[in-house]
């Protein structure tokens, strides 16, 4: 059992200290990728805290069947699905500003950065997640998955797809 499945345990026998623990392990991580996906600092805050008191709540039915930090992502992800469908409606500006919070980061000036968010904003949703769990989140394809519910090999044709798309696009733009 790793140290992060020990926290969870003590979690679900209510240790305030190990919630802390985890917490902090998480927070920049699940924050950051909540921002990709949301592009709105506040709103990634949100769901930061719900995918922690979603932690807190069910961390007795943690089954093991995945790696902590999956569990954790898979949940950030859903609460990030959710905050999408409420957005829809509200088209979010990009700015140099939020690019530099949530574009990649071999991307070193601004400009660089919006361009690459531009180019991975063009694609697919499910495209997109595969993106930020695997180079954000830095989960293995088959964590990715798990919290997709697909096959592995689909995980890989994403990420191939996505690669793809974004290479031609920022060949376009001269990045």
């Amino acid at each position: 059992m790793d140290n992060d499945h020990v926290l969870l345990v003590a979690i679900g026998q209510g240790c305030t200290e190990s919630y802390y623990a985890l917490y902090t392990r998480y927070k920049d991580r699940i924050h950051r990728f909540a921002h990709s996906r949301v592009q709105d600092y506040d709103a990634a805050g949100d769901i930061l805290q719900e995918t922690f008191l979603t932690v807190w709540k069910n961390a007795k039915s943690f089954a093991g069947k995945s790696t902590v930090s999956s569990w954790l992502f898979g949940i950030a992800v859903n609460k990030a699905r959710e905050q999408r469908r409420k957005q829809r409606q509200d088209v979010l500006p990009l700015t140099a500003a939020s690019a530099a919070l949530v574009a990649p980061d071999f991307a070193t000036n601004s400009d660089t950065r919006l361009t690459v968010l531009e180019a991975m904003q063009s694609l697919p949703e499910e495209q997109q997640e595969v993106v930020l769990l695997a180079y954000y989140a830095g989960l293995p394809y088959v964590d990715i998955a798990a919290i997709q519910s697909v096959p592995v090999g689909t995980v890989k044709s994403r990420m191939s797809l996505a690669k793809k798309t974004m290479l031609s696009k920022l060949q376009r733009s001269d990045v």
